[in-house]
């Protein structure tokens, strides 16, 4: 048996045999060795002027740029053009070359393990960041409008004891397009049993006008029987006439009031958190640099941000701002006005054509700044001037203040109107105050026909303005215990008669959806009180009931109980009844029953005691008009939309509630509309054939003021199927071979030959091609029958031959 060497000894024979082999090969190829060049030695550096391609840094931004970099007698040099690409301000950059080691102001650090050059500046020299839109405004959807007719109808007949059974029959006609809207209304009256001597009869018209609007600069104009605008301070009245003004409504896309804008700069990159009232309202990231914050959400009163800065390890910085918003004014170089010009209309809802004197009205209002609004308006007549002027101001966060001085003179007699102002509100707190102060002269175009036919007989007008008139009022969340409020009220009328009233009111909930409403009021004059305690019992999603007794001014209670159920959105029917056992005289009983659908509303009903009862009944709801077609439907308030599918028993939805389905004709007409407000319209596909083709199922758009518009989704017929194509040899054709039609989408050749194709007629050529360059050509034909659903044909036989040389597929 063979002894095993030892490790070490194993050791010294590989490393001598490893020896006398080096010796070898170095014997060998000495002399080869020595006829090599020597290896190249290291270049020499200009330590001087080394150039490099770094990455730039700017206060711990990476600006994505790879600029040139000088290294020269231990300065870093920049090219200016670099740096101001990378957004430092060009005025603190001197020269075309820049050495950013020795500029005042700016640090560089040269980071050689990332290969980038690190630049330290101050925030003020990087530009500024708006964080949200630069303009507050949302996405615009123009107004659209189709050419329709409509009118509104209510037949309402009442019986009475005493007056026997009257009738009268509201209407409003409307015409619109894309020239306007025209729009007339009125109602007619008669008498059917019972005395007539004392009741008027006959058709009474109340106004008929024509209007359009610029949507683009925001302007309307009317022209017929308009209501004039009005200010806080002044009055509105009707006229016979024209009238241009701006319009905000028409532009629910732009804010017309300030909001609050908060700014402030980042040193590093940094996350900016916007807290409005305690809830998160935003968050932004922000690159070195100044910033402006204007994604405020529409918030009004007073309220405190909360800017939370967070840089990139977590380092945190809060601001507490507070702030205050008002509706009321306007953003800075934003004006509104309104001009009227015509005949004042007298003796409204008794007369049909009664117009009077000439008359002018006008209002100015223009945003100096986000903090003052100022205001200006004119009246005129042929014995009347009027003018005044007046401010709204926000001073802080401290709520609104407005004053306003008005001057009239009136057939030699002048007068003068003061009045001030001020509002507060915020998330638990609210007050307002308002005081008007009108010596006995003053008068205005509301008191101006009466005045004037006074005057011719030296008599003096019923009809007066107070002379002061003083509210205040406060409102305060007492969170779960409710909430409260007071008002004071005092009016001294033209003629020294005084009311001076306060009220004082509380509401909150109870156990489940339940409310307690508490309200008291005391008249200073009489020295009496009165007031009420209602309790509110909701008994499901739609009904409720409610026990509330009511003491008046004479001592006298009421005690009553209601109950009452709602109308379903969708229609259906609803009910409510009351009783109340009244002190001074009989009990008094209540009932209504209404039911509705989509096209018609019918409502009736019982009120009185047991010595004066009313019967009552009522039929509501409207024609329309459009696309050929005539339309029941409920009231039209506003605007309305006619949808078109041409396919009935489709669902129509808006803004995600359910409005119907289509009829026979294919259409929905959906009467409750919001004018200028983009909606979103949907339908429901789920019921269409499966041969049809529809390229949209939503849409959103906004329908102009008292108009409508005819939506169409178009969907047309889908003649399509499933094709098999097969070889001579019976064998489906090749998969991926493409199936060509003269101005038809191409179609593929899957699994067992089937390929889908659309748009089919009677007769169709084809031309397959297969992957390997061979083709064929087929006329497939389709019975011309009408089917609801997608049919197979085949197999078609279709021999590929390879192409001709020199003729490619």
């Amino acid at each position: 048996m063979n002894k095993q060497p030892r490790p070490t000894v194993r050791l010294y024979v590989v490393t001598a045999c490893g020896l006398i082999s080096s010796l070898i090969v170095h014997q060998c190829c000495a002399e080869t060795w020595s006829s090599l060049p020597p290896p190249p030695g290291a270049a020499p550096v200009n330590e001087h002027n080394q150039q490099y391609m770094l990455g730039l840094v700017i206060n711990e931004y990476d600006s994505s740029k790879i600029v040139q970099v000088i290294f020269r007698n231990g300065h870093y040099i920049l090219r200016a053009a670099d740096l101001i690409q990378a957004g430092i301000a060009p005025s603190h950059l001197n020269g075309a070359e820049v050495d950013v080691s020795a500029t005042p102001g700016m640090q560089a650090v040269y980071d050689n393990d990332r290969q980038r050059m690190m630049l330290t500046v101050p925030p003020e020299w990087l530009p500024g960041q708006t964080l949200g839109p630069r303009i507050r405004n949302g996405i615009r959807y123009p107004g659209r409008s189709t050419e329709s007719a409509l009118l509104n109808y209510d037949f309402y007949t009442s019986h009475t004891r005493a007056s026997g059974t009257r009738l009268s029959a509201s209407n409003e006609l409307r015409l619109s397009g894309d020239r306007g809207q025209f729009s007339s209304s009125g109602v007619w009256q008669q008498t059917l049993t019972g005395p007539a001597f004392d009741q008027p009869t006959g058709y009474l018209r109340y106004d008929t006008s024509w209007a359009d609007e610029n949507e683009q600069r925001a302007l309307s104009w009317r022209a017929g029987d308009l209501v004039t605008n009005a200010m806080d301070w002044t009055s509105s009245v009707r006229l016979g006439g024209i009238q241009l003004s701006r319009d905000f409504s028409i532009r629910p896309d732009l804010i017309t009031y300030p909001l609050p804008t908060f700014a402030g700069q980042a040193a590093v990159p940094s996350t900016i958190d916007l807290f409005i009232n305690g809830y998160r309202s935003s968050r932004n990231q922000v690159q070195p640099g100044g910033w402006s914050l204007t994604n405020m959400p529409y918030v009004n009163g007073a309220g405190d941000a909360v800017i939370v800065t967070t840089d990139a390890v977590g380092r945190r910085v809060t601001t507490t701002l507070p702030f205050y918003v008002s509706s009321q004014l306007l953003k800075a170089g934003l004006s509104d006005f309104s001009l009227s010009a015509g005949a004042l209309r007298q003796n409204y809802g008794l007369k049909s054509f009664d117009y009077g004197s000439l008359a002018a009205n006008g209002s100015y209002r223009y945003g100096l700044a986000n903090w003052l609004t100022v205001e200006t308006h004119a009246e005129g007549a042929e014995s009347l001037m009027l003018g005044g002027a007046g401010m709204q101001f926000k001073p802080g966060a401290t709520g609104v203040f407005n004053v306003s001085l008005t001057r009239s003179q009136m057939s030699g007699a002048q007068g003068t109107q003061y009045s001030w102002g001020y509002q507060y509100n915020n998330r638990r707190f609210g007050i307002g105050a308002q005081q008007v102060i009108r010596s006995a002269e003053f008068s205005n175009l509301a008191l101006y026909g009466d005045r004037k036919e006074d005057s011719r007989f030296g008599t003096s007008s019923q009809y007066t303005l107070s002379r002061r008139s003083t509210q205040y009022s406060t409102s305060l969340s007492l969170d779960r215990y409710g909430s409260l409020g007071a008002a004071f009220i005092d009016v001294i009328s033209n003629s020294g008669e005084r009311t001076s009233l306060y009220n004082m009111s509380w509401s909150t909930s109870l156990w489940g959806n339940s409310n307690l409403y508490i309200s008291a009021t005391h008249d200073r004059q009489q020295d009496s009180w009165s007031g009420a305690v209602s309790l509110v019992i909701p008994f499901s999603a739609l009904g409720n009931a409610s026990i509330s007794i009511d003491r008046d001014r004479q001592n006298g209670y009421t005690p009553r109980l209601s109950v009452s159920h709602a109308m379903p959105s969708d229609g259906g029917l609803a009910w409510d009844a009351s009783l109340a056992r009244q002190s001074n005289s009989s009990d008094y009983r209540q009932a209504g029953l209404n039911w509705r659908n989509n096209n018609v509303e019918l409502a009736g009903g019982y009120y009185g005691d047991d010595r004066y009862s009313t019967l009552w009944s009522d039929v509501m709801g409207s024609l329309v008009l459009m696309d050929g077609h005539l339309f029941s439907a409920n009231q039209v308030n506003d605007a309305f939309v006619l949808v078109k599918t041409g396919y009935s028993n489709i669902r129509v939805s808006y803004e995600n509630q359910l409005m119907g389905t289509t009829d026979d004709r294919g259409y929905l007409l959906v009467p409750r509309v919001s004018s200028w407000y983009p909606a979103k319209y949907e339908i429901d596909t789920l019921n269409l054939p499966a041969t049809t083709n529809i390229a949209n199922i939503e849409q959103r758009f906004s329908v102009r003021r008292q108009s409508g518009y005819l939506l169409n989704f178009p969907i047309r017929p889908l003649r399509a199927a499933n094709i098999i194509l097969q070889d001579s040899q019976g064998d489906p054709l090749p998969v991926s071979s493409k199936v060509l039609r003269p101005d038809k989408q191409t179609g593929i050749v899957g699994w067992d030959g089937i390929t889908w194709l659309e748009g089919l007629q009677t007769e169709n050529p084809l031309r397959v091609v297969s992957p390997d360059g061979r083709r064929c050509d087929i006329t497939v034909t389709i019975p011309d029958v009408t089917v609801q659903t997608l049919n197979t044909y085949g197999p078609y036989i279709c021999a590929l031959t390879a192409p001709a040389s020199g003729n490619p597929p």
